[in-house]
């Protein structure tokens, strides 16, 4: 395995180790993590602000972060990767109004001043918010 497919199976095999359920925020078509875990048996919802078109393997619902109303997911874990800086806060917010783990894998070594952890699982993959693991 090379390149992002090797990273995202990283972090699938991590995400399929510690958690039953997530929700993946700014997916857009690649699936490729989400679909990982829902082969692990881990129930997954991707999430960006419209659906792809195509045929979806996972589902799907159109979310965006900046403004997420009163949508409050049942999950033990919000995963995003690559996010862009701005999301970040947003994405804490969120993971913390959810009482949920948020992990985040940044773009080469990028990061976010908000105190986290890192866990090394083949790939640096950060951990922001820590409420169910």
């Amino acid at each position: 395995m090379s390149g992002y497919k090797h990273i995202e199976t990283l972090i699938a095999r991590y995400i399929a180790g510690h958690y039953r359920s997530v929700l993946e925020i700014g997916t857009g078509q690649n699936t490729h993590v989400a679909e990982l875990l829902q082969r692990a048996g881990v129930s997954v919802t991707c999430s960006d602000l419209k659906i792809p078109s195509g045929i979806l393997v996972v589902p799907y619902m159109v979310l965006d972060i900046f403004t997420p109303e009163e949508i409050t997911p049942s999950v033990e874990c919000i995963l995003a990767i690559r996010p862009i800086e701005e999301m970040m806060a947003p994405l804490i917010s969120f993971a913390e109004w959810c009482d949920t783990d948020l992990l985040v894998y940044h773009l080469g070594f990028e990061g976010y001043s908000h105190p986290h952890r890192i866990i090394d699982c083949g790939v640096p993959l950060c951990l922001y918010v820590t409420h169910q693991n």
